[in-house]
C-alpha cells in the first residue's frame, strides 16, 4: 500500500470520502483522474473502493482509514499498487547539508516528474549534475563539459575515504571495535548505530553497483526515441 497526500484529493462524496484524485497512472504513467466508486466499510476501521484512471482504465483499489464517527482520519489514505510518481530518495538531508541549491534542484526535478513533465525532468536532473560537479571539482575543472567532469570525479573525490572511516571505527582502539571487548555491555543504541552501518556499507559495496549495473543495461536496451519531424527508416 501507498499512502498519498489528502492533497491529491480533487472531490469528495456527501459523507466527505474521496471521489476524484489526482495521480500518475501506473498504468498509463500520466497524470490523470481516477474517479472512485462507493465506498464499502470493512471491520468498523477502513473503508475501501476501487477507482479507475479516466484515461486508459487502470484500475486501483483505494483505501481509507475511519475513526470511531465513520469520518476520514487525516493523511491515512492508501493505494493499490503505487502511483506512477516518485518519493524523495532516502538521505536528500545530506544533499541539503552539502548545498541547499543542489538540493532544491533535486526537489524540482522530482516535482516536474510526478507531473509527468519528462522533459523539463530530464533538463533538470542535468542541471543537478552540473552543479554537483561544480560543487565537489576544483575551480580550475568547472568549466570543463559534463563528460569530462564527470571523468574527472573519482580523481578528485576521495572515494575511499568512506571505507577508510569505517575500518578505524572498528579497529580494536576504534569507536566500535573496543565495545566488542565486553559483548554484554554493548547496549541498544550501539547494536542500532552497527547495524546501520552495515546496512550502509552493504549499500555502497553490493547495492550501489548492482543498482547502477542495471541502470547501465536499461539505458543500453532501451528504445531510442525519434526526434520531433524525424522520420522512420
Amino acid at each position: 500500500m501507498h499512502q498519498i497526500p489528502d492533497t491529491s484529493v480533487q472531490a469528495r462524496f456527501a459523507n466527505g470520502f474521496a471521489r476524484a484524485i489526482e495521480l500518475i497512472c501506473p498504468g498509463c504513467n500520466t497524470k490523470a483522474m481516477f474517479e472512485a466508486r462507493p465506498w464499502q466499510e470493512h471491520g468498523g476501521q477502513v473503508v475501501a473502493t476501487e477507482m479507475t484512471c479516466t484515461r486508459c482504465g487502470r484500475p486501483v483499489l483505494l483505501v481509507q482509514l475511519i475513526d470511531d464517527f465513520n469520518n476520514c482520519k487525516p493523511e491515512t489514505l492508501f493505494t493499490y499498487p503505487a502511483p506512477g510518481g516518485r518519493d524523495c530518495m532516502t538521505g536528500v538531508q545530506h544533499l541539503q547539508a552539502l548545498s541547499g541549491p543542489l538540493a532544491r534542484t533535486y526537489d524540482s526535478a522530482v516535482k516536474l516528474y510526478n507531473h509527468a513533465e519528462w522533459g523539463p525532468t530530464a533538463l533538470t536532473v542535468r542541471h543537478l549534475l552540473e552543479g554537483l560537479c561544480a560543487r565537489l571539482l576544483p575551480a580550475e575543472k568547472r568549466d570543463l563539459p559534463l563528460p569530462r567532469q564527470l571523468e574527472t570525479l573519482p580523481r578528485d573525490i576521495d572515494l575511499t575515504r568512506p571505507l577508510q572511516d569505517i575500518s578505524h571505527l572498528m579497529a580494536p582502539d576504534g569507536a566500535f571495535g573496543r565495545q566488542f571487548e565486553d559483548e554484554a555491555a554493548i547496549d541498544k543504541v550501539t547494536a542500532e548505530n552497527l547495524l546501520e552501518l552495515a546496512e550502509q556499507l552493504i549499500h555502497y559495496l553490493v547495492v550501489l553497483p548492482g543498482e547502477l549495473a542495471e541502470l547501465k543495461s536499461r539505458i543500453a536496451t532501451a528504445p531510442v526515441p525519434l526526434r520531433r519531424g524525424g522520420s522512420v527508416g
